[in-house]
């Protein structure tokens, strides 16, 4: 059985000494609005595998939260300090605000972030944006989340933990002023090869932001690797492959894998809960009212994550196997992202004009083959939609893991369906029973979809509940990357007392 976010709280005080745990993200786990009724506000909670992971261990630890205040209320409800206790029905922990400005967003967020650092990171360098106004304002906001994390450990003991590829240089910036905190950073989405990761003109620069971690953690160990190369050939640490250490000026940065899951059992409760049979009612009477195979593929708007590549070898299907025309529906979930940012506005004409064709070239006045749904749909409707498909196509073109495929699989209470998943995604490591793909060769892609359509009952049950028994749930990968982290928690403290750390 899995832990629990109160287990592991318990667990956490003991593996770091009870210190305080600081959480440092881009993304805020509670929003406030402004409602309907004049002059009110509410609290919402923004979608996100791991704010909504993290927010019961947070609750269950009372520790603090440092994000971006991002709701269009969010400074009516802090104090002067910048401060909200969370959540509102029953205060756990604090929740503390890093306000950034119109030119931060678009600078520092939809700039360096998400047109630098996330496409040169998803192998796709043709797409990078290279500005001068972005870097600089990357190292602004950085610094401010940095300040921001020294006011809230100022005169206690605690341990940071920062998320992902938004903050790359703020550990540094925090071991520059408090060099005996342990810190810890965790990398959400790929590492490049050395060969891609040296076009960046400020490659050094981040890498000595991250390397300032006593814990640096990735999904796959060929992340791991990638960095460490990186790190010695572009930020000259002393690098040691086995142990997975890079050393600079002094400081030791341990490297790990630590391949991320989801809440398993939210999305079994949520596909077996007492109305699920009458929602997949309404939906077969709504995507394949004829009867029939049903697939499903669930991805936010991206290029990475290969949707033009699916319709195209769903496209192929149906043109090569006709048989399948009228029997088989697919559904494909596309939530809208960065729609501010040209390539992901290209990215949406481009898939509407692919289903318009499709549709256009074998629909019937009873069939549609492609219902696409533009919208991002909640955890009890996406359960109940994985639970009735027949396949799940995951069709990445590069992805750190892909929660999608273990969604899918752990919503799979009929095991009835099959996961095609691509092999250029973390979970291809993880999930054996997949049908691995390449979504770059359209053609046996869809041989692929078509031979998983017509797999056996038993075999597609014994492949499913295959998975299902190896599958992890995201309290598990918390409790590795403690345990990790507080081999390794004592090695920083060491440093307290010595002097600034290395220039940041």
């Amino acid at each position: 059985m899995s832990i629990s976010p109160e287990d592991l709280g318990s667990l956490f005080r003991t593996l770091l000494g009870g210190r305080r745990l600081v959480v440092v993200s881009n993304r805020e786990p509670y929003e406030h609005s402004w409602s309907d009724e004049v002059g009110e506000v509410e609290v919402e909670r923004p979608a996100g595998g791991l704010t909504s992971a993290l927010d019961p261990l947070m609750q269950a630890l009372g520790g603090t939260w440092v994000a971006w205040g991002s709701g269009e209320a969010d400074a009516e409800a802090v104090d002067a300090d910048h401060r909200v206790r969370v959540p509102p029905e029953d205060p756990g922990y604090t929740l503390r605000r890093v306000w950034l400005t119109h030119h931060d967003v678009h600078r520092y967020y939809l700039g360096f972030s998400n047109q630098f650092l996330w496409p040169i990171c998803h192998l796709r360098p043709d797409l990078t944006r290279v500005r001068s106004r972005y870097w600089e304002r990357y190292r602004r906001v950085n610094r401010r989340f940095a300040e921001a994390v020294l006011q809230e450990v100022s005169g206690s003991d605690a341990v940071v933990w920062f998320q992902d590829y938004h903050l790359a240089l703020a550990p540094l910036l925090v071991r520059a002023r408090r060099p005996g905190l342990t810190l810890a950073h965790f990398w959400h989405i790929p590492f490049p090869p050395y060969d891609v990761f040296r076009l960046a003109p400020q490659a050094g620069f981040l890498l000595r932001g991250m390397l300032a971690n006593d814990l640096m953690g990735f999904h796959l160990a060929g992340f791991a690797d990638n960095f460490l190369r990186c790190a010695a050939e572009l930020a000259g640490a002393a690098v040691d492959m086995e142990a997975r250490t890079a050393t600079l000026e002094g400081h030791t940065c341990h490297v790990g894998a630590f391949p991320i899951s989801i809440d398993v059992e939210q999305f079994r409760a949520a596909a077996t809960a007492p109305d699920a049979e009458a929602a997949m009612e309404r939906l077969w009477a709504r995507y394949a009212p004829g009867g029939g195979m049903l697939g499903v593929g669930v991805d936010r708007m991206d290029y990475s994550k290969g949707i033009p590549e699916k319709l195209k070898a769903l496209e192929l299907l149906w043109d090569r196997y006709p048989e399948l025309r009228g029997r088989f529906t697919f559904v494909q979930v596309a939530v809208p992202s960065r729609s501010d940012i040209a390539a992901y506005d290209e990215l949406s004409q481009k898939v509407d004009r692919q289903v318009w064709r499709i549709n256009e070239r074998f629909g019937t006045s009873e069939w549609r083959p492609v219902h696409l749904l533009k919208q991002s749909l909640p955890t009890e409707r996406l359960a109940v939609l994985y639970r009735m498909a027949n396949v799940c196509v995951v069709s990445s073109l590069q992805d750190g893991m892909n929660l999608v495929a273990k969604e899918f699989v752990a919503s799979q209470t009929d095991a009835r369906g099959v996961l095609v998943l691509s092999r250029f995604a973390g979970a291809a490591e993880e999930m054996e029973g997949a049908v691995l793909v390449n979504p770059f060769d359209p053609e046996t892609c869809a041989l692929q979809i078509r031979d998983a359509l017509l797999l056996p009952p038993d075999e597609r049950e014994r492949a499913m509940r295959g998975m299902q028994t190896g599958m992890a749930s995201i309290y598990d990968w918390m409790e590795s990357y403690f345990a990790a982290w507080s081999a390794h928690a004592g090695e920083a403290s060491a440093e307290e007392g010595k002097g600034d750390a290395p220039g940041a």
